[in-house]
């Protein structure tokens, strides 16, 4: 190998970006169109430095970044739910329902909308629960792909619902499914946070 191609193998490394993953936000609507959950990723890491000021100048502009991202993340998840709300909704069900028929009962995933380079999907379980994630709009959708990580997340929202341990834990038991809109503050627990991040690590 010549020196000049090393240079431009080199040169191509530098310009090649990180293979990044994704997902931008994951976030679940209870059957009553109540948030409760919604994680954001692919947020900045706060810098370091060895300079105060130029840490603290960066933290702010990092803070800052990042904060402006979740409130984007927040507003489509609430554009998703006026989607899901709207009389358009019946459609949605109906062309998911021909779907998982033509697929022999296999779930699939429908594109909501595109706004801000962020491709919004959704799907709407038996029970109303529904289950919102968006993608960066430059990613080729794999569907099988992402049809497998929408059921990846209902089931770990299951587990985390009905596991009796957590009821004993947050001291309200949680039975039934009339109970399951009170699911919000096992939502909000470390387990299922760091379970929903190993789907996100391990979706490429």
């Amino acid at each position: 190998m010549t020196e000049s191609t090393t240079t431009v193998e080199k040169s191509i490394d530098q310009e090649t970006p990180i293979n990044q993953n994704p997902i931008q936000f994951i976030s679940l609507i209870s059957r009553t169109d109540k948030p409760l959950y919604i994680q954001a990723f692919n947020i900045d890491d706060l810098p370091s430095s060895t300079n105060d000021s130029t840490i603290d100048k960066n933290k702010i502009t990092t803070t800052n970044s990042n904060a402006n991202k979740f409130l984007k993340f927040n507003f489509l998840s609430h554009m998703a739910l006026d989607i899901f709300a709207s009389p358009s909704s019946l459609s949605l069900r109906e062309q998911q329902q021909q779907q998982q028929v033509q697929n022999k009962g296999d779930l699939n995933t429908v594109l909501l909308f595109i706004q801000d380079q962020v491709m919004v999907y959704g799907y709407e379980t038996n029970n109303g629960l529904k289950i919102v994630v968006g993608l960066d709009q430059n990613y080729q959708i794999n569907h099988k792909n992402l049809d497998k990580l929408f059921l990846d997340i209902h089931k770990c929202y299951l587990r985390t619902i009905f596991n009796p341990l957590n009821g004993i834990i947050n001291n309200s038991p949680i039975n039934t499914f009339d109970h399951v809109d009170e699911g919000e503050i096992l939502l909000q627990s470390s387990t299922f946070d760091k379970n929903i991040k190993k789907l996100v690590n391990s979706f490429i």
